[in-house]
């Protein structure tokens, strides 16, 4: 069982949707936190967005279950008329999720970079090879010419592992 100890409050949920969605998705949210259960033709009246980009923002929020609709039938018009709201609390799933993938991804990077030996040439722009890597190139950087030196990624290492440490008090791992 995992435990997340997050508060969602509007700057929190606000940026989740940017990560999520792109910054076309936050005036909406923004919208919809203080307005909620506007309809898509509200939505893009309000903020003068095209009727068809709002939709395509809220049906990709939608999809990442950050917000909710309620269908209701319009009996004059005969059609159906989507009503929106934003879920918090689908934000926490969606936020813990996204947390214990980016702590699967640091873990994986943190043991590459512990079983590895680098070796660099100094200079901005080029790139780190591994041991079997630069003897193939003959210690040499096929990029600039210079020759490649061992590489020492200890201050790496220790911003992979305090990152990984700060995501792990975000979450609280109980057996269960």
């Amino acid at each position: 069982m995992i435990i997340l100890l997050i508060i969602i409050d509007e700057p929190t949920a606000i940026k989740t949707i940017e990560l999520a969605a792109g910054k076309g998705a936050v005036e909406i949210v923004k919208l919809l936190m203080r307005k909620p259960w506007l309809t898509d033709e509200e939505i893009a009246n309000i903020l003068k967005i095209d009727i068809k980009e709002t939709r395509k923002i809220l049906h990709r929020l939608h999809e990442l279950s950050l917000i909710s609709y309620d269908v209701a039938r319009d009996v004059k018009l005969g059609r159906r008329i989507f009503k929106w709201n934003v879920q918090t609390s689908q934000m926490i799933g969606f936020i813990k999720v996204a947390l214990q993938k980016t702590l699967e991804r640091l873990r994986l990077k943190l043991e590459y970079e512990q079983s590895h030996q680098f070796y660099y040439c100094g200079t901005p722009g080029c790139r780190k090879y591994t041991f079997e890597e630069s003897v193939n190139k003959l210690f040499k950087c096929p990029t600039c010419g210079k020759i490649l030196e061992l590489y020492d990624n200890s201050k790496i290492i220790e911003a992979i592992k305090e990152k990984i440490s700060q995501i792990e008090k975000e979450l609280i791992e109980e057996p269960g």
